[in-house]
């Protein structure tokens, strides 16, 4: 059995606080009563309430970035076979909770462009001006989890929402040392700068870049679910690019604000 190993931090605690004891116990039983005594009391006394300080704020060994990069991976990359497999060649669409009547945040993999929102309610949804697998996005547990946990609100306005994504990137989910969000009239592209899983990027990559645009991971999916639930409109993902040299991964969404004309 694996013994468990502690991280530095609490290591260099534990030492202190051992440290402290043997200073105490040194002044206990040479019992000289002179300044000296008192030096040794006041250094143990230093030594325990700094190693209890270092134990109070340490935290355990973070995750391998490269181990945890690649979790979600084999399942977006087997997705992706599948749609190709069924000749689905759309990029991804996530249609925002309270569209149509839906009571939770879907993605729609059209077969080619997106012509219209699919009015079944089935995964496989076939019809003469729309067809396509309609799944549950990836991002859909983290857009659920992160506003309960964190208490955030997610805004309508763009400015805000650029904030938000900025704020879940590098200060809840630490995937990145910095986000850059821009908007183009309905074009919204997220830049991450020192992206921590970009490992798993290169790999997808490696399998094929259209895994990103039909099935992306729960990051890019988390953006795109705020995006639709914050504005409203039906987001599609246009282009997911990472760029191993500089650790940095590029995301374009598109607003469809327009409603879309429904199958007669």
């Amino acid at each position: 059995m694996k013994i468990p190993s502690l991280n530095p931090y609490y290591r260099a605690a534990l030492v202190l606080i051992a440290a402290a004891c043997v200073l105490i116990a040194i002044a206990l039983f040479t019992d000289r009563r002179d300044i000296t005594t008192a030096a040794v009391v006041i250094s143990g006394l230093i030594c325990f309430l700094t190693g209890i300080f270092l134990a109070t704020l340490s935290r355990s060994e973070p995750l391998d970035d490269r181990y945890v990069s690649l979790l979600s991976l084999q399942g977006c990359i087997n997705l992706c076979r599948v749609s190709a497999d069924l000749g689905i060649q759309g990029n991804a669409t996530i249609l925002p909770k309270g569209k149509d009547g839906r009571s939770e945040t879907m993605q729609f993999l059209p077969v080619a462009a997106f012509n219209g929102v699919p009015i079944t309610e089935g995964s496989f949804v076939t019809g003469a001006d729309t067809a396509g697998l309609l799944l549950v996005p990836s991002g859909d547990p983290l857009c659920k989890e992160i506003p309960e946990r964190e208490q955030l609100v997610i805004p309508q306005e763009i400015a805000a929402l650029k904030d938000l994504i900025r704020e879940i990137g590098v200060d809840v989910l630490e995937v990145a040392e910095r986000i850059e969000v821009s908007d183009d009239s309905e074009l919204i592209s997220v830049t991450m700068e020192g992206y921590r899983l970009i490992g798993g990027c290169q790999a997808v990559s490696r399998e094929s870049p259209r895994c990103c645009t039909a099935v992306p991971c729960p990051v890019c999916s988390l953006f795109a679910c705020i995006l639709a639930e914050g504005t409203g409109a039906i987001v599609q993902v246009e282009r997911c690019s990472a760029e191993p040299a500089t650790g940095s991964v590029n995301a374009v969404f598109t607003l469809l604000r327009q409603k879309q004309p429904e199958s007669p």
